[in-house]
């Protein structure tokens, strides 16, 4: 069975990555519309369990529009939201992946743009020279760009930062980083979107 479920912005664009079974919660909640199941099936549901639980019967009706005999209930692959998402956020927390989103997830020495996991957290000034885990000196960089630099500022290391680090007011949300190998063959349509 497959673990995890694709969720959809409304405008059919990747958005994050769940459980499914948060996923179910969600559509069961009226949050989310169903795009895509895989062939595994959860459940049916058949008159007599729905005739006992009306709370079910009702939720069933608000999901596909009437009542139903029964319901076979697959596990959900993609689903998109019903609601739209704010674009930026607002009140930035210090954190790898606000710090990825404001450096366009790419190297801040050679502009090599890299998934999270393959990016580290640079000192612009080293904290054995008094530099501090802040935003004003935190930047990303690659392996090889970092150990390059190695215990000095980029100037005593004769490299040039491509931006200023600076805390940002906001930031754009993101859609997740997405291993495109190994991706259900389910999500492949939706995930084409931002190849």
């Amino acid at each position: 069975m497959y673990a995890q479920t694709l969720v959809l912005d409304r405008a059919y664009r990747p958005h994050k990555v769940v459980d499914w079974k948060e996923a179910v919660i969600k559509m069961f909640g009226g949050k989310v519309e169903v795009i895509c199941q895989y062939d595994e099936v959860l459940t049916v549901i058949g008159r007599n369990h729905l005739s006992t639980f009306p709370e079910l019967k009702r939720a069933l009706r608000q999901v596909i529009g009437t009542d139903a005999e029964s319901i076979t209930i697959h596990v959900p692959a993609v689903v998109v939201l019903r609601k739209r998402l704010r674009s930026f956020k607002a009140g930035v927390k210090f954190s790898k992946i606000n710090v990825c989103l404001r450096d366009s997830f790419s190297c801040q020495y050679c502009g090599t743009q890299l998934p999270m996991s393959r990016l580290e957290y640079e000192h612009v000034v080293p904290r054995d020279q008094g530099g501090k885990t802040v935003w004003e000196n935190i930047v990303m960089a690659c392996t090889a760009c970092n150990s390059r630099k190695g215990n000095r500022t980029p100037e005593e290391a004769g490299m040039a930062l491509l931006s200023v680090p600076r805390k940002p007011r906001t930031l754009p949300l993101s859609g997740p980083r997405i291993q495109f190998e190994g991706a259900p063959v389910e999500w492949e349509p939706f995930l084409q979107t931002v190849a």
